[in-house]
């Protein structure tokens, strides 16, 4: 069976892949654009089905690359050049594991847990890089319940549809294409709830206050299906709850407690023009990154975040902490959008049906691998965010 070239693998069916999407989506670019600015080499070779074999042919001339671009970014935070040596040689390596990284949450104080996960992930993705084109019983094997990550993550997805690659296939194919991207999802969610347990782990560290200690944080960004029949859907995909849930928290901050509600969009447009850091058009800004119309990169998510936790009293330097904070919960929206598929009848909706409940299973699951949440004191989170 010769599915592994069939179907472009192993780049369209690991979890590396999805790593790779939410980073381009991250930097508001292309995925040819991004692979060029990444990785140096022509973006017509990503275009014709080519990047993965180019990364593999120019590994070297990839690498130097990639340090020159490091270098250029740590200029720019101010690192001096002779720290470059050492701040490289802390970088893990797998995608999984430099994902987490770059989050700020993989180092010397992380769950155990936490590495183990990334490490086992980048492993299973990096023994499907290995795998002849040819080596179909290689694929199923590594993708089966035999494989080491076990049968958790080729078990059946009680969800609407994954979304995946549109080709045309024969039914062998398809089942096998089926599997990849079950286990693909498992693999995801996973993770997302490993993260979710690890911001936990380094907010106890600090013994700062946590509203959702104890909680599953990216639950807030899962909101069950509306109801099947409905004719207007408002928006409550990941997109518009990460909107909601940061006007949530600029509320707190200002207000000291937690909107009983959703803010609306014209008032969370105010609290933008009130802080002065748009020219404008806030209310649009609002609602076209709530509703999806307009990309969440990190550029314009950040400009959320300073707008919405804005005070006059408040520095530049705490907001910009702020957004580092938050970022985790922009991943997590750009992963989710990347799972869940469109919905059938509502255009320009996802269909979220399952996916909320396939979020708890893993961070349930992942729960017992972790220090036990001690009771928090500070103001919990309102229903309509954490049980919606």
């Amino acid at each position: 069976m010769r599915i592994h070239t069939r179907l472009g693998l192993p780049l369209n069916v690991m979890l590396f892949a999805l790593h790779i999407e939410v980073a381009h989506k991250l930097v508001g670019m292309a995925p040819a654009a991004f692979f060029e600015y990444a990785t140096g080499l022509n973006h017509m070779q990503y275009r014709r089905g080519r990047g993965y074999a180019a990364l593999i042919a120019h590994r070297e001339q990839v690498a130097a690359h990639s340090d020159s671009l490091l270098l250029r970014m740590l200029q720019k935070r101010g690192v001096p050049d002779a720290d470059f040596r050492g701040f490289k040689e802390n970088i893990p390596q797998g995608h999984s594991a430099i994902m987490v990284y770059g989050l700020g949450l993989l180092d010397e104080h992380s769950a155990p847990a936490t590495r183990e996960l990334v490490a086992m992930f980048d492993a299973s993705d990096e023994r499907l890089c290995q795998l002849e084109d040819t080596d179909g019983p290689g694929f199923l094997a590594e993708i089966g319940p035999q494989s080491e990550l076990g049968p958790a993550y080729c078990a059946p997805l009680a969800v609407a549809g994954i979304r995946g690659p549109t080709l045309e296939l024969s039914a062998p194919e398809r089942a096998a294409l089926d599997l990849a991207l079950i286990r693909r999802a498992h693999m995801a969610l996973s993770f997302l709830a490993a993260v979710d347990h690890e911001i936990g782990h380094w907010i106890g560290r600090t013994k700062a206050p946590d509203a959702m200690r104890g909680l599953p944080r990216f639950a807030v960004l899962l909101a069950p299906p509306g109801l099947p029949d409905r004719r207007r859907h408002t928006p409550a995909d990941p997109a518009a709850r990460l909107v909601d849930f940061i006007g949530a928290v600029g509320h707190f901050l200002r207000e000291g407690s937690w909107p009983e509600r959703p803010g609306s969009i014209a008032d969370m447009g105010a609290q933008a023009d009130r802080s002065g850091i748009r020219g404008g058009e806030s209310d649009r800004f609002v609602r076209a990154l709530r509703s999806g119309k307009d990309p969440l990169t990190r550029k314009s998510f950040r400009t959320l975040v300073h707008t919405q936790l804005w005070t006059p009293n408040t520095k530049a330097s705490h907001l910009d902490d702020q957004a580092d904070l938050l970022e985790t919960y922009l991943v997590a929206t750009l992963l989710l959008n990347l799972l869940l598929p469109d919905h059938t009848t509502a255009v320009g909706h996802l269909d979220r049906t399952g996916w909320r409940e396939a979020y708890l299973g893993w961070w349930e699951r992942h729960r017992h691998r972790y220090p036990p949440p001690v009771p928090s004191t500070a103001p919990r989170l309102p229903t309509w965010l954490i049980d919606p």
